[in-house]
C-alpha cells in the first residue's frame, strides 16, 4: 500500500500565476468572498421574512422547486469561490504529503466509508453509536484534549525568542483553549462522568438542560461550529495554496491547516441531514468537493499520483457519501444522528492540526501547501 502513494522526486515547471510577495488580493478572490458571505445572509433574511424559516433551522431534507434552485445557487457560490482560487494556485509551493499523512487520511477516508455502511445496515445501531457518553462521542473529546495538548507544546516552543515569536505563542495558547473548551462542551463539562446537577438558572435556558453553553442555542451553536471548522479546516488550506503570500496571510500561515488536515477532515463534509436545508452547509460541502478535486490536479502537476488518487476518492467520497446521507436520512433514527459523527472528523481534523503546528519549526512554517 504504501508504495501506491510514493511521489516522483522530480518537480515540474510550472507558468507562475500566484500572488507576489506585496500584491494585492486578485479582484475575483475578493468578489468571491464577498458573494459567498452575502448570498447566503440575504437568503436567509429572505426566508425568515417571507416564511418565517430560522436561519439555523433543523429539519429533514426538502426538495420542493423553491429549494433545487437554492441548491442551484449553493453551487453556484461553490463553483465561483474554487475557481477563483484554484486559478491562482501554485502547485510549486505544495510540498508532498508525507507516507504517513497519506496514510493518515486514507485510514480517514476508510473510516467514513465504514460508517455509512453501518447506516445502511442498521440505523439503531448507527444511532446507539451516536449517543451521549458513548464511543464517538468520548474519542471526540479525547482528540480535541489530545490537540490541546499538542497546542501547548507549540506554545512552550515558540515562548520568550522574541516579539514575533511571543505573538505566535499566545496563538497557540488560544487554539489550546478554544480545543479544551470544545472538549469539555462535548462532554458536558463531566456533568454525567461526575453526577452533579444543572444549576437552575443554567437548566432554564438549556434546550437540554444540561451544563454547557452550545445547548443555550442549539441550532446556531451548530450551524456556527460546522461552518467556523468548515472554513478553517477545508477552505483555508485552499487559500493557503492561492494566496499564500499575501503579507497578512502569510504572518499567519503557520497557523492555518495544510491539505493533509483538510483531506482527514473531508469527511465531516457530507454528514449531514438535518442540517442541509441550509445555504451555507450545502455550500461547504460542495466547496469542500470542489476543493479536494483542486488538490488533486495540484498534485498531478507535481507528479505526486498517490496524493492525486487520494484527494480525487476524498472528492468522490463527499459527493456520493452527502447523496446517500440524503437518501438514507429518513432511516435514521434521529434525524441529527449524523451529526455526532460530523463532530468526530471535525475534532480528528483539530487534532491533527494541533499536532502538525506542534511539529512546525520555531521560525514560522517550514514549507507552504
Amino acid at each position: 500500500m504504501a508504495s501506491a502513494f510514493q511521489h516522483s522526486a522530480a518537480r515540474p515547471s510550472h507558468n507562475n500565476r500566484g500572488l507576489q510577495n506585496g500584491a494585492r488580493l486578485p479582484s475575483t478572490i475578493i468578489l468571491a468572498v464577498f458573494a459567498c458571505v452575502a448570498i447566503p445572509f440575504a437568503v436567509a433574511g429572505y426566508e425568515l421574512a417571507a416564511f418565517g424559516w430560522h436561519p439555523a433551522r433543523e429539519e429533514p431534507a426538502l426538495y420542493t422547486a423553491y429549494h433545487w434552485a437554492r441548491m442551484a445557487v449553493s453551487a453556484s457560490l461553490a463553483l465561483l469561490l474554487c475557481w477563483a482560487l484554484a486559478r491562482h494556485l501554485r502547485p510549486q509551493r505544495a510540498e508532498p504529503m508525507t507516507v504517513s499523512e497519506l496514510r493518515f487520511a486514507a485510514a480517514s477516508l476508510v473510516g467514513a466509508a465504514a460508517m455509512l455502511g453501518l447506516l445502511v445496515a442498521d440505523p439503531l445501531l448507527f444511532n446507539q453509536f451516536s449517543a451521549e457518553d458513548h464511543l464517538l462521542e468520548w474519542a471526540s473529546a479525547l482528540l480535541l484534549f489530545g490537540g490541546t495538548v499538542f497546542c501547548l507544546a507549540a506554545a512552550a516552543r515558540r515562548a520568550g525568542r522574541n516579539r514575533s515569536a511571543v505573538i505566535d505563542s499566545v496563538l497557540a495558547l488560544g487554539f489550546a483553549g478554544l480545543f479544551f473548551l470544545i472538549g469539555m462542551e462535548e462532554i458536558s463539562w463531566g456533568q454525567r462522568v461526575f453526577g452533579f446537577d444543572t444549576p437552575d438558572a443554567v437548566a432554564e435556558m438549556n434546550w437540554q438542560g444540561e451544563f454547557n453553553l452550545h445547548n443555550i442555542q442549539t441550532d446556531l451553536s451548530e450551524l456556527a461550529f460546522y461552518l467556523g471548522t468548515g472554513v478553517f479546516l477545508i477552505i483555508l488550506p485552499l487559500m493557503r495554496g492561492a494566496i499564500g503570500d499575501w503579507p497578512p496571510f502569510r504572518r499567519f500561515e503557520a497557523f492555518v491547516p495544510s491539505r493533509a488536515v483538510a483531506a482527514a477532515s473531508a469527511p465531516m463534509l457530507f454528514l449531514s441531514y438535518g442540517h442541509w436545508n441550509l445555504l451555507p452547509i450545502q455550500m461547504l460541502t460542495m466547496i469542500g468537493a470542489l476543493a479536494m478535486l483542486a488538490f488533486a490536479r495540484s498534485a498531478r502537476t507535481n507528479g505526486c499520483v498517490g496524493e492525486a488518487l487520494l484527494f480525487t476518492l476524498a472528492a468522490l467520497l463527499v459527493a456520493i457519501g452527502q447523496i446517500a446521507i440524503l437518501i438514507l436520512g429518513p432511516t435514521m433514527v434521529e434525524i441529527f444522528d449524523a451529526t455526532e459523527y460530523r463532530e468526530f472528523f471535525i475534532a480528528l481534523g483539530l487534532a491533527m492540526f494541533g499536532y502538525e503546528l506542534a511539529r512546525r519549526p520555531n521560525d514560522r512554517i517550514a514549507h507552504a501547501d
